[in-house]
């Protein structure tokens, strides 16, 4: 491969923090547009084969970021959020080892999180005897036909309790043979 003749300036980019990309661009504008095997895979492929990959992000060092950064922002961040946020300041790491990671430090939040109960589709309301609450619904997919439908249901025991069927919705009627 061509890149070995430069091996010196890619390893220096390379420790400075530079990425394969920025590395390809820099060869390109160093030593001309006109050389093969300047490209991004190129030189990330001969980082990689002489082990000058990104230095890997242990879990304790992570640990400690990980929870700055609750210390930082609040309690509310889950694996997504918390991996932007350390990609924002400079540490990438994998949603997975997030995941993990905030599960052990941060247990009352996980647990929270996993019982999803402000996930869950709340009831609408909960009657607690019979007649307590009724509802009221209207079909007006019958008023193109000039019908209009109105029904009562028992909260408690969810049986229809009154129903009505006029030619024109009107309150007045409703209210005297649904009620």
């Amino acid at each position: 491969m061509a890149l070995h003749e430069f091996a010196d300036f890619i390893k220096a980019k390379r420790i400075t923090g530079m990425s394969c990309g920025d590395i390809a661009a820099a060869l390109c504008h160093e030593f001309g547009t006109a050389r093969r095997g300047f490209s991004e895979r190129n030189v990330r492929r001969w980082c990689a084969e002489q082990g000058l990959v990104k230095e890997f992000c242990p879990d304790n060092r992570l640990e400690i970021e990980i929870a700055q950064s609750i210390s930082e922002t609040g309690s509310s961040f889950g694996r997504k959020m918390m991996t932007g946020y350390l990609s924002a300041k400079g540490l990438k790491a994998a949603e997975g080892r997030v995941g993990r990671i905030l599960r052990s430090i941060h247990q009352p939040y996980h647990t929270m999180r996993q019982q999803g109960a402000r996930n869950l589709n709340p009831v609408p309301y909960n009657a607690e005897y019979m007649g307590h609450k009724l509802h009221v619904d209207q079909n007006e997919k019958l008023v193109m036909f000039g019908v209009t439908h109105v029904m009562a249901i028992d909260g408690f025991s969810k049986k229809v309790v009154g129903h009505s069927t006029m030619p024109i919705k009107n309150n007045l009627i409703i209210y005297e043979e649904v009620y």
